[in-house]
């Protein structure tokens, strides 16, 4: 759920918008989509559409929104820390999909805590302020969980572990219930795994870019179960938990069935882009040595990039990312229609199209 900062000229900003206020029908919109300009928000918004929604999007001004034109109904310029334009967002609509997060493993904490806490509680305060909203449904992550040696259910207490993700999305999803439960604004929140398909920064436009310049390395073999779930069946989960009464108040793991290795969804994306596999396996305590190491020299140097290595990605290549999901089976029937082959025959194909050339050059 990264937050998009591609910029564009004012003057493609308004005739975009004179465009869709003129081919909008009279219907209201019913949904608000934020972060709808990002890997998951976009999808969702594509499928909200299909079922039927009339869709109102959340843009930062000057992002890009081409890739909404045909999905989203209605377009609010706003952002998560201008209360005024969340609340012209939320006006009218039933229920709000906060899929806005800063979606990242490295950068300065006050960029994570602006949009993961205050950005996230300002969403639920707007919706309070609406009076028309019947649900809340916010984005997550199992990443809450502090990467436990062993995978765990939802009863199991959140763990800040100081990382800027884990802690921002713990400490973020903390106050969105607690503000829902202070307004009254029910609130259900998903913590999806590692969401993978067309578009996905972290999990398919970096490992391959990695792969194709021969730099992707495996911690422990690959072996690990990676917690994989197909963006779609993402999207389907989260519509259906924010429509069924049960889940009001409640958190969801989200991921599909499937124990894929992580060294089996790296092979599968090499060999689709006909790349080698890596070569290189670090040992756990190596790996986490070197992050350590690269992370105190990017912020002693003040470097703002990534760097090779974080302990972030450590964690989640080294444990069994295989959270349970009953309780998402149980309460509003989750299930994954797109399995793994198909997911990744989707994702190739999207790689293989102009737009995923873009991203991955060959």
């Amino acid at each position: 759920m990264a937050i998009n900062n591609e910029q564009h000229n004012d003057q493609h900003n308004d005739q975009f918008s004179e465009q869709h206020d003129e081919t909008a029908p009279d219907r209201p919109a019913d949904v608000l989509v934020t972060g709808a300009g990002g890997f998951i928000g976009g999808h969702l918004v594509r499928r909200l559409t299909e079922r039927g929604h009339r869709v109102r999007v959340l843009v930062r001004a000057g992002s890009d929104r081409t890739g909404l034109a045909d999905r989203a109904a209605e377009t609010v310029t706003g952002d998560l820390d201008d209360p005024e334009s969340l609340r012209r967002a939320t006006a009218g609509v039933r229920q709000v999909y906060n899929c806005a997060g800063k979606s990242a493993d490295w950068g300065p904490w006050e960029d994570f805590r602006r949009v993961n806490i205050t950005g996230a509680t300002n969403v639920v305060e707007a919706a309070a302020h609406a009076g028309t909203v019947q649900r809340v449904l916010h984005v997550s992550t199992t990443d809450v969980y502090g990467y436990p040696v062993r995978p765990c259910g939802e009863a199991t207490e959140p763990r800040d572990i100081g990382l800027p993700y884990n802690r921002s999305k713990l400490l973020g999803e903390r106050a969105v219930r607690e503000t829902g439960r202070r307004t009254g604004v029910p609130v259900t929140v998903v913590r999806p795994v590692s969401v993978y398909g067309p578009g996905s920064k972290d999990f398919v436009i970096e490992i391959a870019n990695l792969l194709l310049a021969k730099q992707m390395v495996y911690i422990r073999q690959g072996r690990v179960p990676a917690g994989l779930l197909y963006v779609t069946n993402a999207a389907d989960a989260m519509i259906d938990a924010c429509d069924a009464s049960v889940t009001a108040g409640r958190v969801y793991n989200l991921r599909d069935p499937e124990r894929t290795t992580w060294r089996e969804y790296v092979e599968a994306l090499a060999r689709g882009l006909g790349a080698p596999s890596p070569r290189l396996s670090l040992a756990t305590p190596v790996a986490t040595a070197v992050a350590t190491l690269s992370e105190k020299l990017y912020g002693l140097l003040g470097i703002s990039a990534r760097p090779v290595l974080t302990r972030h990605a450590v964690h989640l290549f080294d444990r069994d990312q295989s959270y349970a999901i009953d309780r998402a089976q149980e309460d509003f029937g989750f299930k994954s229609p797109v399995g793994f082959e198909e997911g990744m025959r989707r994702t190739l194909a999207w790689l293989d199209s102009p737009e995923g050339r873009k991203h991955v050059a060959r």
